[in-house]
């Protein structure tokens, strides 16, 4: 087992929610050459004044938007950012990431460290500086949701997990370098907006429906959308990200089961904890206790 910190002294506060983790033991993978050496990462959903404006960083970096605009500045080059661009930065690059008010990014990022990841990022083409549109925007999500959920696993091998997940999406950056992204259809265009709202706003949310009601789509119609493009239905994704938080904010000193349980919608602690139970293989109790 080991235990991941959901604050590092370089995360952004200038955010509106997250699904984030640090390895504060990171340096004791920085010479294992078989998986990259993965310090932190998550999701964050921007503020309307994020803003990072920094000269150097100690890590190699990964950024992914997937949903939002903003503005991106790397060793005084600029790009506007949008939904699917991906972009990377060494410790040596100047950078400003900049979120715009009126549509707030939601992006993912990741941090890593280690020869393994030097070799893969070069070899791939993914210089400090590069910035691509992901041909598969849906599937990098997917596969930055993995990275995050074994990250947040606490089993003896979740942290390679990521560092294989993370792999994966490298690979697939790389490939969007060599295969410009096709246009969205309509109904990708829709299952897009349907899971960025359920991304953004899943604490809230008290069931699937209610995502199909903002995104003015029947819920049977939405249900068929991630038929097609994804691999888990529109309940699965909510009750994985409300159960994936719970785990932290149960690590969290002084939690309350009945709390965290109302923070994340759920009817009443037994019925949350049936289904942290069922989803976790550990009461959300025993998660307190063990810490």
């Amino acid at each position: 087992m080991y235990r991941v910190l959901d604050t590092a002294y370089y995360f952004s506060t200038q955010v509106a929610r997250t699904r984030r983790f640090y390895d504060p033991n990171w340096r004791k993978h920085i010479r294992d050459q078989s998986w990259i050496c993965l310090v932190g990462g998550g999701c964050e959903w921007c503020a309307p004044d994020f803003l990072i404006d920094r000269q150097r960083f100690p890590f190699l970096a990964f950024e992914f938007v997937s949903r939002g605009q903003g503005k991106l500045e790397l060793a005084g080059k600029h790009y506007d950012l949008n939904s699917g661009h991906a972009f990377f930065f060494d410790p040596h690059t100047p950078h400003v990431i900049r979120s715009d008010p009126a549509d707030p990014m939601v992006k993912y990022f990741f941090n890593f460290t280690g020869a393994r990841g030097r070799k893969l990022v070069a070899a791939a083409g993914l210089v400090s500086g590069t910035v691509v549109r992901v041909a598969d925007a849906r599937r990098m999500t997917e596969l930055l949701e993995e990275v995050i959920d074994h990250a947040l696993g606490g089993g003896p091998t979740s942290l390679q997990a990521a560092a294989a997940a993370l792999e994966h999406a490298l690979a697939l950056c790389a490939e969007s370098l060599r295969h410009p992204s096709a246009q969205l259809n309509p109904a990708r265009a829709t299952y897009l907006r349907c899971r960025g709202h359920l991304l953004r706003n899943y604490p809230l949310l008290v069931s699937a429906a209610a995502v199909a009601k903002h995104c003015g789509v029947s819920a049977a119609y939405m249900t068929r959308l991630f038929k097609r493009f994804d691999k888990e239905t529109p309940l699965a994704c909510l009750q994985r990200l409300k159960l994936s938080q719970a785990v932290l904010r149960l690590r969290q000193p002084g939690t309350q089961v009945k709390r965290v349980a109302a923070e994340l919608g759920y009817k009443s602690p037994a019925h949350f904890s049936r289904a942290f139970k069922a989803w976790h293989g550990r009461s959300p109790r025993r998660v307190i206790l063990d810490g």
